[in-house]
């Protein structure tokens, strides 16, 4: 699959990164609007997630990646726990209990302050390393808020499609 942001590190592509962050909690939300509350915990289809699990994982994915990208920010090469964002965090936290409403509050006040650190970082600052344990290669905080944006993306899309067929 083609990313649709490039891995190098440009003006150009850190704006259409913040621009993809900047626009999940809105969508989101946009997305949640007038739909019975119930509605969003029937899974999508078979075997799927329900529109809060979506947005359970993506908060579970944005604390663990937030985390790393501050860390590297504040230390030099921190080195990262292996803590899987659904697996480990998920099952401790347990976000998809929530309203719907607070949970996309939540995540829209963390997305509000993360863009405030991205949006004021120079070049310097968004090529710091990140090292993650059980990996050979470090990450940058340009790496990891792309993935960021981009798994945010596949996800947006996919409820936007199936919501259209599945909730009422």
């Amino acid at each position: 699959m083609k990313k649709a942001i490039s891995t190098t590190l440009t003006p150009a592509n850190i704006a259409s990164v913040t621009a993809l962050l900047t626009a999940t909690p809105h969508t989101l939300s946009a997305l949640s609007a007038g739909r019975a509350p119930e509605a969003l915990r029937q899974p999508l289809g078979v075997g799927e997630r329900s529109f809060i699990e979506v947005v359970a994982h993506l908060v579970n994915s944005d604390e663990r990646t937030t985390e790393t990208i501050y860390a590297a920010l504040l230390l030099d090469e921190p080195l990262v726990l292996a803590i899987h964002p659904e697996r480990d965090w998920g099952k401790l936290l347990r976000y998809e209990q929530c309203e719907c409403a607070e949970l996309l509050a939540y995540y829209s006040f963390r997305r509000a302050t993360l863009l405030r650190v991205l949006n004021g970082l120079s070049a310097a600052q968004w090529e710091r390393s990140i090292r993650e344990a059980g990996k050979q290669r470090a990450e940058s905080v340009y790496w990891r808020a792309r993935a960021m944006a981009l798994h945010e993306a596949e996800h947006v899309a996919e409820l936007e499609s199936r919501l259209t067929q599945t909730l009422s």
